[in-house]
């Protein structure tokens, strides 16, 4: 697969840079002091992530009204099967604007063991001119923490 379809942005570093924590990002800064780039499946991998985390509607001042998911509705909603299936609806949804995913192969919700007001989203998807699958899995907090 071409690795430059699937374009570059700057990188962004999460509270932990090995994970996801749903604190924020700010911009990754290598040891000569220059911004991070991410390019290829990492920066398909990193859109997918903040597309998901947008609320919906929240760029519309900036030209993209339809950018972003759903998934923010579910705040605050118990953690049981009605809001689980709510979460991969909304997933699924959210996938369907990204040009980058020709196929949304799997989407698993499920609770973690320590985090019962959260669910973990393990999203596998096929990148436009790839047959190899990716696969990214992230916690939601259906609470504010």
């Amino acid at each position: 697969m071409d690795e430059e379809i699937l374009g570059a942005d700057l990188r962004l570093m999460f509270e932990s840079d090995t994970r996801y924590s749903g604190l924020g990002a700010d911009l990754a800064v290598g040891r000569s002091g220059d911004i991070g780039i991410v390019e290829g499946r990492k920066n398909l991998g990193q859109a997918i992530l903040h597309r998901l985390l947008t609320r919906k509607g929240e760029l519309g001042d900036i030209g993209h009204p339809d950018y972003g998911s759903r998934l923010h509705e579910l705040i605050g909603e118990p953690n049981n099967q009605t809001t689980r299936d709510l979460v991969r609806l909304y997933v699924k949804e959210c996938m369907a604007q990204e040009i980058r995913v020709a196929d949304v192969m799997e989407i698993t919700v499920n609770v973690p063991r320590d985090q019962p007001s959260a669910v973990l989203l393990d999203l596998t998807v096929r990148p436009i001119g790839s047959t190899f699958p990716m696969n990214l899995v992230f916690p939601y907090y259906l609470e504010v923490i």
